[in-house]
């Protein structure tokens, strides 16, 4: 790779200098901010040599270059205005466009929204287990057994405003303990006893609207953004030797009061006025709602803008305490999804294919999609149609018969007791929506087709030989050429141990875009239980980052290994980790790499799952992981490349 010329024509093609205010880099991807980032032409950029994708995620543009992104970030950092932390000289203006308005709010939505999804979502299936058990008979509603479960399976959604509270914190840059003060202010038994007593309440002669907080959604966030400027105005008037109880202070007192009488209040009607503009439209629409919103799913999803209806799922799941739209879709497009990636497994002749489609069918079919979505439907196009087909044939069965999800769970096979209630037909419902999804999109994979390349190439290869007598043997002689490189390379095979202790993961479920579809590589991810990396075989250091968040390795036997702790913590610089080693040092499997602070990363927000990448993937026949969902430490095997 050239680099002066790699980072020349990355330039050109995300609209010039004057497009970027901003750019840094992490082990792998340069990551701009663009100023237009409708400008930017990704598909030549992802058509440059060397380049392996280009993503528009977060709020910024990410191009991935791999382990010489640093080289080519310093050529492109030459050819610009920027100064040392890489960011243009003089102030961005905020995209106040349509499209850039939108960004940002979807930005703000998914950032406050999907850390606390695993809370919610155990929650709710806790809740609907539960249910399970009541109308089974296993388990009387009157044991205390029960009630010590339901009190479990109920703290997530009333204490929803203050886990909202933190994670509204850390999206507006305030302090997120003094968020979860001001949340536990709206929660305070001595407020609901207050409010909810027969005489009026006021604070300095203002009435305080007698109002619930528990399970609400829009009140906390509407707090926290407002204390974040006040937070800020009351650092600036605080001095310095007593900012540390002057300034939360002043922040409180302010802001407690007019939460309880205004924004607190103002919250609660919005998401009142949510919940019932959803049910205006569903009553208006009725079941054709259903129908549309599964069909647009897959797009939505793509675009990443599913994030967005967060707040009406909540909402609904607060109040009336289920959910008949948002959450119905996306099992209708779930099951198409997977479904299609299933059949295209059983249809296709191409075995790469086979490869990538059967995995992304199962996971699809359990409620994560982007696989199948973004590794076989946007691929080969006919079969995201014929999964639209599924999706608007269950959708029209779930809107017929007002299927309602009653915990907010990604919906999959494994997530259908989210529709148990009292009532036995809901789960039924949902099992027949599922059927239809799953039953229609194989029919129409099948009857719409697709492009098989495998096919296409052996209907194109020569019947006969040169002298033009018919061959029998071209089959036969490209297996046994196969099976005798898939030997040669099976007796040198590679063992990947686990550099971390915790969670094997498969790549599909980590959060990010580049990682989950493997555009770095073949690998697995790893949520660590303890901050220490080690040494998963015996070799070499190749790559040690400035950011000390990632390391690249070679093995003995030629295994390239990227290990990338956390992601996107480049933008801690370092913060809460500590390397031990250095590049060209020779290391021994177990050698100690890197420590990291694993709770201060999390307590800043970052997600700590851990992606191990062979990137140079492409050298070997098959890479496999093992140990999906299993605690695993540097004694057992992560990965073998054969």
């Amino acid at each position: 790779m050239n680099y002066k010329e790699t980072a020349r024509a990355i330039l050109d093609k995300v609209g010039g200098q004057g497009n970027i205010s901003n750019v840094i880099h992490c082990s792998t991807r340069l990551r701009m901010n663009l100023r237009q980032p409708e400008l930017a032409k990704t598909d030549e950029i992802k058509a440059l040599d060397g380049i392996m994708g280009a993503v528009n995620s977060g709020g910024q543009y990410q191009v991935i270059v791999g382990n010489d992104v640093g080289y080519v970030y310093n050529e492109l950092v030459k050819m610009l205005d920027m100064n040392t932390e890489g960011t243009s000289q003089g102030t961005t203006p905020a995209d106040r466009s349509l499209k850039g308005l939108f960004n940002s709010f979807a930005s703000m939505i998914a950032g406050i929204f999907q850390p606390i999804i695993p809370a919610i979502a155990a929650s709710g299936m806790l809740k609907a287990l539960l249910l399970l058990l009541t109308v089974t008979g296993v388990m009387s509603k009157e044991s205390q057994t029960y009630l010590i479960l339901s009190l479990i399976a109920d703290s997530a959604f009333y204490f929803l405003p203050v886990l909202l509270a933190f994670t509204s914190a850390q999206k507006f840059k305030a302090n997120p303990f003094v968020a979860v003060a001001l949340g536990g202010v709206l929660l305070h038994p001595n407020l609901i006893s207050l409010l909810g007593g027969d005489t009026p309440v006021s604070f300095m002669g203002l009435p305080v609207p007698s109002v619930t907080y528990s399970t609400s959604v829009i009140p906390i966030i509407l707090t926290v953004w407002f204390m974040s400027y006040i937070e800020r105005f009351a650092d600036k008037i605080s001095p310095g030797p007593v900012k540390i109880f002057l300034k939360p202070l002043i922040t409180i007192v302010i802001v407690a009061p007019i939460a309880l009488i205004v924004l607190g209040p103002l919250g609660n009607y919005a998401g009142t006025g949510l919940s019932a503009g959803v049910v205006w439209i569903q009553e208006r629409i009725g079941w054709l709602t259903v129908v549309i919103l599964s069909v647009l799913m897959p797009i939505i999803v793509m675009f990443g803008m599913h994030k967005v209806l967060y707040p009406i799922i909540f909402a609904a799941i607060a109040s009336p305490g289920y959910e008949t739209l948002v959450l119905i879709a996306m099992l209708c497009s779930n099951m198409a999804l997977g479904a299609g990636a299933m059949a295209v497994t059983v249809k296709t002749k191409d075995p790469k294919l086979k490869q990538i489609a059967l995995p992304a069918g199962i996971s699809g079919l359990f409620g994560i999609t982007e696989p199948a979505l973004y590794g076989v439907h946007l691929r080969l196009k006919k079969t995201l149609f014929a999964s639209m087909i599924g999706a608007a044939a269950a959708g029209l069965y779930a809107g017929l018969v007002n299927l309602k999800a009653f915990a907010a769970v990604g919906p999959g096979l494994a997530s259908l007791p989210m529709f148990i209630s009292e009532d036995s037909s809901n789960l039924v419902n949902a099992l027949i929506t599922s059927a239809i999804s799953i039953v229609v999109t194989f029919i129409a994979v099948y009857v719409i087709g697709f492009k098989d390349e495998a096919s296409a190439t052996t209907a194109e290869q020569p019947s006969g030989n040169a002298s033009g007598s018919p061959s029998h043997t071209t089959g036969v002689t490209a297996a046994a050429e196969m099976s005798q490189v898939r030997s040669k390379n099976i007796k040198s095979r590679s063992v990947v141990f686990a550099p971390i202790e915790g969670i094997a993961l498969p790549l599909s479920e980590v959060q990010d875009e580049a990682f989950a579809q493997q555009a770095m590589g073949q690998g697995m991810a790893i949520r660590p239980h303890q901050g220490r990396v080690v040494a998963p075989f015996d070799g070499t250091v190749e790559t040690v980052f400035k950011t000390k968040h990632s390391i690249g390795l070679k093995s003995v036997d030629g295994v390239e290994l990227l290990i990338h702790v956390g992601l996107d913590t480049v933008k801690l610089k370092g913060e809460h980790f500590n390397v031990h080693v250095q590049e060209g040092d020779t290391i021994r499997h177990g050698d100690l790499l890197i420590e990291f602070d694993l709770n201060a990363i999390e307590d800043a927000g970052y997600d700590t799952t851990t992606p191990v990448i062979i990137t140079n993937a492409g050298t070997y026949l098959e890479v496999l992981g093992h140990g999906a969902g299993d605690e695993i430490g540097p004694d057992k095997p992560l990965i073998t490349a054969f």
